[in-house]
C-alpha cells in the first residue's frame, strides 16, 4: 500500500491542530485517557488532579530537534496505589509514513529518565491517516545484547471505525474533527459539509449549551473555514439553531463576542496568542515580572508567533528579557 501524500491545506483553511488538541487533553486528560488507554485509567487515582510538568518537558523537546506537526505533553498522576508517575502522552498529527518513529519515541522516554531519573510511561496517539501504521515497538539486538521498548498505542482512525463508531463523547466529536480537518484539508467544499454535519450531530447527540459550546470550541479551532464558507456556515447554523429552538452557539452574546468588526477579531487572535505564551513562558521560567508580561501582552500576533517559534528555548527570565529587547516597543 501507498504512503498518503501530505495535502497543502487551501488557503484560508490553515488550522491549529497542535493547539487544539493540547486544550483539549489539558482540560478533559481524565475521559481521553479513559477512552484511548482505558487500562491505564482504571490504575489512576482522579480525586488527586494531574500535576503539569510543562518545564520538564520543554527541556526535553527542545534538544529533540525540528518538531513536525504533533503534541507533546507531560503530567504526573497519583495512582490508586499511593505512588506517582509521570506520563508523556505525544500524538502524532501528521499523515504520513516515519520509518523512525518508534526510534524517536524511545529517545524522547530515555531522554526523560535519563534527566529527571524518574520512570516515564510513554502513551501514543495516532491521529494520522495512514490505516495500516501503528508503530508500537522499539527493539535493537546484537551480538547477546537486547532492548525492547513497547508504548501503548491508540489509533483514532482505527478506533472511530471500531468500537468509537456510536460514541458521540467529546472525546470522539474532538478526534472525528481531526481526522476530518486531514482529509478535507485541500478541499474547501468538503471541510464545509464535514463540519457543518459534525456540528449539527451535536445537538442531535442530546448535548447541553455548555457542552456544545465546548465540543463546538475545539472543533471549531480544528476546522478552519475559507472566510466565504465560514460566513455561509454561521449563516446555516443560525437558520439550524432558529429552527430547533437553541441559540447555544449563535446567541446574540456569542456572536457580539466572537464575531464583531475585522479589528475586533484580529484583537482577540492577539490576545489569545499571547494569553497562551504567558502560560508556556511561567511553565518554562517560573512567575514572570509585570514588566514582562506586560511585554509579552503587547505583542502584535505577528510577533506573539515569532515568540512561539522559538518560545523552548528559553530556560531563564533574562532569556525572555533579551529576546524582548529586539521587538520595538508598540
Amino acid at each position: 500500500m501507498s504512503d498518503p501524500i501530505d495535502k497543502a491545506p487551501h488557503e484560508g483553511q490553515g488550522s491549529d491542530y497542535d493547539g487544539a488538541w493540547k486544550e483539549a487533553l489539558r482540560s478533559h486528560l481524565q475521559p481521553f485517557i479513559q477512552h484511548c488507554f482505558p487500562e491505564l485509567a482504571a490504575l489512576i487515582d482522579w480525586s488527586s488532579s494531574p500535576e503539569w510538568l510543562d518545564k520538564e518537558i520543554g527541556q526535553i523537546i527542545g534538544m529533540s530537534g525540528q518538531r513536525n506537526q504533533e503534541v507533546d505533553l507531560l503530567f504526573k498522576v497519583r495512582l490508586t496505589n499511593g505512588l506517582d508517575q509521570w506520563i508523556f502522552c505525544h500524538l502524532e498529527i501528521q499523515s504520513h509514513f516515519e520509518a523512525d518513529f518508534a526510534t524517536r519515541i524511545d529517545l524522547y522516554n530515555s531522554g526523560l529518565k535519563w534527566l529527571f531519573r524518574q520512570e516515564v510511561l510513554t502513551l501514543v496517539i495516532l491521529a494520522d491517516l495512514k490505516a495500516d501504521w501503528k508503530p508500537s515497538d522499539y527493539r535493537f539486538e546484537l551480538a547477546s545484547y537486547r532492548s525492547n521498548r513497547h508504548f501503548p498505542v491508540c489509533k483514532v482512525l482505527e478506533r472511530l471505525s471500531s468500537d468509537w463508531a456510536g460514541d458521540s463523547s467529546l472525546v470522539v466529536e474532538v478526534a472525528r474533527a481531526q481526522i476530518a480537518a486531514l482529509q478535507t484539508s485541500d478541499n474547501p467544499e468538503l471541510r464545509f459539509s464535514a463540519k457543518t454535519e459534525l456540528v449539527r450531530n451535536l445537538y442531535r447527540a442530546g448535548y447541553n449549551q455548555n457542552e456544545i459550546r465546548e465540543i463546538f470550541r475545539l472543533i471549531d479551532w480544528m476546522m478552519h473555514l475559507r472566510p466565504d464558507l465560514d460566513g455561509r456556515f454561521k449563516t446555516e447554523l443560525i437558520a439550524f439553531e432558529k429552527e430547533l429552538q437553541m441559540p447555544y452557539i449563535t446567541s446574540v452574546e456569542r456572536l457580539a463576542k466572537e464575531e464583531g468588526r475585522e479589528e475586533g477579531r484580529e484583537e482577540g487572535r492577539e490576545q489569545g496568542s499571547t494569553t497562551i505564551l504567558i502560560g508556556i513562558l511561567t511553565g518554562l521560567c517560573g512567575k514572570l515580572p509585570a514588566d514582562v508580561e506586560r511585554k509579552v501582552r503587547t505583542l502584535s500576533l505577528e510577533q506573539s508567533q515569532a515568540m512561539g517559534g522559538v518560545v523552548l528555548t528559553f530556560q531563564t527570565i533574562e532569556d525572555v528579557k533579551q529576546w524582548l529587547i529586539t521587538i520595538p516597543e508598540q
